[in-house]
């Protein structure tokens, strides 16, 4: 994470606006609590996933066909156990079956046909490719199971994981995709997942699955669940930008970040005098993937 500037500023009166009545508290991370888990930080601050790299081919000699198993379509309600380098890419061609759904820490709830540019990029297993042009399927998706809408889903920490058949597979006549729900527990690891997930945003016990941030927001390498020990709570959503969007650069966002958070703070905490707030926001790397969301925080006293 780069080095932070927290400049203060103190209300002259209980009526000046949100900026002039907060403290500043300026906060750069690499994306949502999905985009988090797993990954680490780079020396410039931005987050470089694991990279997966096809066998090279040798010039002299062509390279065996590639044979496949037959693989059966998943359905909706699967249960599996994804491995690190999976969530961190959050991509798997992992055809193990599924498992029992009784600490299971992902559950499929959307299968359905690749599109033409998820196929394209399945076939040379660009996980870039295939997240940045599944993502709007899943987000969507994401929501509706969990009772919400697309701006709540990203305050919380559940994400997904999108599965695809190998690209042998694929060449084989799979054509399927699926959309695994996934509930990161801290940055680092995934949270079993509740028995029960669907409209788990829906009703009061939707704030237990809020972001939430540990210690000094300035430091933090990640977000936790809110069931847990935090001193910040993520209380409003960003839209940075739509889906074929460059990145406007990390200022940019930035400044969107200041100019849009305070308002969404003050409401949560119903105040007119000062206060201290945070935000996280996409880096470079999390945008090429397709995130275009940023969180804001409220530092709270638990």
């Amino acid at each position: 994470m780069p080095a932070l500037r927290r400049p203060r500023t103190r209300a002259r009166n209980p009526l000046l606006g949100a900026v002039g009545a907060a403290a500043l508290v300026l906060v750069t991370a690499c994306g949502s609590a999905g985009d988090l888990a797993g990954a680490a930080p780079d020396a410039d601050g931005s987050t470089t996933p694991p990279v997966r790299s096809l066998p090279p081919t040798s010039p002299t000699s062509p390279s065996p066909t590639p044979t496949a198993e037959p693989v059966a379509a998943p359905k909706s309600g699967e249960c599996r156990k994804p491995g690190t380098v999976d969530v961190a890419l959050r991509v798997t061609d992992d055809d193990a079956s599924p498992v029992a759904c009784a600490g299971a820490t992902s559950v499929t709830y959307l299968v359905r046909t690749m599109s033409p540019a998820v196929k394209a990029a399945v076939t040379t297993y660009d996980t870039t490719q295939i997240l940045r042009t599944a993502r709007p399927v899943c987000e969507k998706a994401a929501a509706r199971w969990l009772g919400t809408d697309v701006a709540t889903l990203k305050q919380s920490q559940f994400g997904f994981v999108v599965g695809v058949p190998s690209a042998a597979q694929t060449a084989e006549g799979a054509g399927w995709m699926r959309c695994d729900l996934v509930l990161s527990a801290n940055s680092t690891r995934l949270a079993a997942l509740p028995a029960k997930t669907k409209n788990a945003l829906k009703g009061k016990r939707a704030a237990g699955f809020m972001q939430c941030v540990r210690g000094d927001i300035r430091k933090a390498t990640g977000t936790v669940v809110c069931s847990t020990r935090h001193q910040w709570r993520g209380v409003d959503t960003v839209r940075l930008g739509a889906a074929k969007a460059k990145y406007p650069g990390t200022k940019k966002v930035q400044a969107t970040m200041r100019d849009r958070c305070p308002a969404g703070v003050r409401r949560y905490l119903d105040t007119r005098g000062s206060f201290d707030y945070g935000y996280i926001s996409p880096s470079r790397a999390a945008w090429q993937r397709g995130e275009r969301w940023g969180v804001c925080f409220a530092k709270t006293k638990k």
